[in-house]
């Protein structure tokens, strides 16, 4: 049987290799497959290779469900930690008023009932009756205008999927926003 694990040791470390990422994680799932190899009864093993390769399987499958595990439990933290911290983009979203008006008149309008009264664009176009694309196109561009704008007075960190963690005025930027927008994290 010795034998037969020699020449089947390369060939099965590649088959693990190639659904496994990781090359440590391959050679420990390699040498698992052999310690189960080494616990199974060899008298009742008529195919050591197929036995072999149906374990492989099987501990290759363990392994994504133990990481899948490992996984859904890291993502759950990170969104009760990102649900925790929505008083920081409230926060921010009070210091933007400031920034707003900098925009262009055409944009400024568009963005305030947008943004701050979290109107949709739909509603938007109907009230300032303009073509739905046109407010669309104006909201994206007032968007990108708004955070060049804003990434010159304050610096905002960034956590998971974009959420926002913090931010901080930066100290040459003249804009003034409101005292009840400060916490912890932000002085802006």
């Amino acid at each position: 049987m010795e034998a037969q694990i020699d020449k089947l040791y390369k060939p099965l470390f590649l088959y693990v290799r190639k659904r496994i990422n990781s090359q440590e994680d391959a050679e420990d799932l390699t040498q698992e497959i052999f310690l189960k190899l080494s616990k199974s009864d060899s008298e009742k093993i008529d195919n050591v290779k197929s036995w072999v390769y149906t374990i492989a399987k099987n501990t290759i499958t363990d392994y994504y469900r133990k990481k899948k595990v490992h996984t859904e439990e890291l993502e759950e933290n990170i969104a009760t930690k990102e649900f925790n911290n929505d008083n920081i983009a409230k926060d921010l979203s009070n210091c933007i008023s400031p920034y707003l008006h900098k925009l262009p008149t055409e944009l400024k309008e568009i963005m305030t009932l947008s943004k701050l009264k979290d109107i949709p664009q739909k509603e938007i176009a109907n009230q300032l009756d303009i073509n739905y694309i046109t407010v669309r196109s104006k909201t994206q561009r007032g968007r990108k205008k708004l955070k060049s704008i804003f990434t010159e007075c304050c610096t905002v960190s960034q956590g998971a999927k974009g959420s926002i963690i913090g931010f901080e005025k930066n100290t040459e930027c003249s804009t003034n926003c409101d005292d009840n927008s400060k916490n912890e994290k932000s002085n802006c």
